[in-house]
């Protein structure tokens, strides 16, 4: 092949897979002038060696005996070394990393990470380790620090310990696993409980700001779409951490986000099992560094940072309430009078039944309650029956059901994005047409 030429690499690598096209992914892989030709068994091996030569020879194409190997149960391929174990890493690669200089500009380092991103498919955590060496490639952002530095030494030791990776087989069932966190996602395809590829990706602000449902089922997408090569025409098998993932094709699709993802997976044979967080270690990995604890002390201090405990704000209107209304007030006058029945107390001056504190019916205050329970985040818009048990946990007032019952049907959004259960109504019976005004 001459060079200089246009379309010169593509217009070879075109001619060559024309050429060995019926071999191609049967015992012949072909990557421009590398050509790599494996069998199970010797007498194979010969007999495919001859196939191939002759196939080159009645092209008018050569091959330089200097530079072919025969018969070889080990073999580097490129940058990969080949043998019936699996496939990993090139030792000298791999010397090569370990005595990469600290880079002092965005060149340097933007080639190392170019050489570590080659074998990302072999480390658990790439992304996650890599994450504060990819932020200083922004524009006017390179500033080596101490953490630029830790993540450069643990990128280098991650790389040193990469494991062997199977190769697929196609006869057996894929199986990939699938996490999220707050930064990034992460992926493992196995097969037998051996890895075949692992696969992490960075999260962007808008991902990172999304919810723990879409993180998951973007996790899930984006290894799919990465490994579609293997798992396209195959049936295979996702496992996750999100339990409601895995009703993903039963349930109905209501977001417009669900409409997009689901989308992504048609065509594919697939099923959704659910694996515990305890056991849900691999691809748990791949998506979170884990933080360092004290070596001093059992209980992380930052952890202990994040404990606390929930406090109502309206316990203060709640006070001045009942010293003021005068539903409330008639329960601090039984209990002067000592006539005050036991469901009900007086604890710290306010009134409760069975430990929740009572509010007045005709008070704002009970609307103010339900839509903390129903409208926040945490309340999540639940039906009637969640937000009342959660609204009856720590308050009481008469005809509470009624309240909660009417607050939740009035919510706009609600109506908006809930769809009907109630069964369908007949078809309309127009009125007869009437003859007279």
């Amino acid at each position: 092949m001459l060079f200089g030429l246009t379309n010169a690499p593509s217009t070879f690598q075109t001619t060559m897979n024309q050429l060995l096209s019926q071999f191609l992914r049967r015992f012949v892989i072909v990557f421009f002038d590398d050509i790599l030709i494996y069998s199970s068994s010797l007498d194979d091996h010969l007999m495919h060696l001859e196939i191939v030569l002759q196939c080159l020879l009645s092209n008018v194409f050569y091959v330089k005996l200097s530079k072919c190997l025969f018969c070889q149960e080990s073999i580097e391929y490129l940058g990969h070394i080949v043998s019936s174990r699996g496939v990993h890493a090139d030792p000298s690669k791999l010397d090569a990393m370990m005595k990469w200089a600290p880079p002092t500009n965005v060149k340097q380092l933007r080639g190392f990470l170019g050489l570590t991103s080659y074998y990302r498919c072999f480390i658990a955590h790439y992304a996650s380790i890599a994450a504060p060496l990819t932020d200083l490639l922004r524009l006017d952002s390179f500033t080596w620090s101490a953490t630029s530095s830790t993540a450069f030494q643990a990128l280098k030791k991650a790389m040193m310990a990469a494991p062997v990776l199977c190769l697929p087989d196609f006869t057996q069932d894929f199986i990939i696993e699938t996490n999220a966190s707050m930064c990034g996602i992460g992926a493992v395809l196995m097969q037998e409980g051996h890895p075949i590829a692992f696969f992490s990706k960075k999260l962007g602000p808008k991902m990172q700001i999304a919810s723990v449902y879409i993180k998951e089922l973007h996790a899930i997408i984006e290894a799919v779409l990465k490994w579609r090569q293997y798992l396209l025409g195959h049936f295979f098998i996702i496992r996750t951490n999100h339990k409601s993932i895995k009703e993903l094709l039963q349930q109905v699709i209501q977001t417009p986000d669900q409409q997009v993802y689901v989308k992504k997976l048609l065509g594919f044979q697939f099923h959704i099992e659910y694996k515990p967080d305890v056991s849900n270690r691999v691809e748990d990995a791949l998506s979170r560094v884990p933080a360092e604890w004290p070596s001093d002390s059992t209980t992380p201090s930052n952890f202990m940072a994040l404990v606390s405990i929930p406090t109502f704000c309206i316990i203060q209107q709640h006070q001045q309430e009942n010293s003021s209304d005068p539903f409330l007030l008639e329960f601090h006058s039984c209990a002067t009078q000592d006539t005050l029945e036991h469901p009900f107390a007086i604890v710290q001056g306010m009134v409760t039944h069975k430990g929740r504190y009572v509010l007045s019916p005709t008070f704002s205050l009970c609307k103010t309650v339900v839509s903390e329970y129903h409208d926040t985040p945490s309340g999540g818009h639940a039906g009637v029956k969640r937000t009342l048990a959660r609204v009856a946990a720590s308050f009481f007032w008469p005809r509470m059901r009624q309240t909660v019952t009417s607050f939740v049907a009035d919510c706009l959004l609600c109506q908006q994005i809930k769809y009907s259960t109630q069964v369908p109504a007949g078809l309309l019976q127009p009125l007869p047409i009437p003859e007279e005004v």
